[in-house]
């Protein structure tokens, strides 16, 4: 059985090769286009994967509790159509490793938010985790930030 790690490696490899390829497409298009493009093809993707995989029923679908449907409505929204956009137009402007970079810091903005959220500390190894975020941020665009 795969482990989350390693999971979670693929996708990092993944996400790692993507904005190159995404500013390639960025030459022949403008970013809102792209995001269109890219959730209209997730869509038909996904579609078939259901489709062919017999997957998703009915049944399943009606007993999607509605709060669910609310939470991943937001981060589609936020995640799925803003952030995309926005990251499409920083990679339109600069260089894909800046890019990523600096929108990379989402570990630390996790790290916050959900200690706000829920009360708890965070441990002190994902405090030093965050301060290298930062310090990897300085010495990678130092000034330009």
């Amino acid at each position: 059985m795969v482990s989350g790690e390693i999971y979670a490696l693929v996708v990092a490899l993944i996400w790692g090769i993507s904005p190159l390829i995404e500013k390639m497409a960025l030459k022949y298009i403008e970013p809102i286009t792209a995001v269109f493009i890219i959730i209209t093809l997730n869509f038909l993707i996904i579609s078939l994967y259901y489709f062919f995989s017999g997957e998703l029923s009915m049944d399943n679908l009606l007993n999607i509790p509605p709060i669910a449907i609310l939470y991943l409505f937001i981060v589609s929204l936020l995640a799925g159509v803003l952030a995309q956009y926005l990251f499409y137009n920083a990679l339109k402007l600069s260089s894909p490793s800046k890019v990523v970079i600096i929108s990379s810091m989402y570990p630390f903005i996790t790290i916050l938010v959900s200690t706000i959220i829920y009360g708890k500390l965070p441990s002190y190894k994902l405090i030093v985790g965050a301060i290298f975020i930062f310090i990897g941020l300085y010495i990678v665009v130092g000034e330009s930030v």
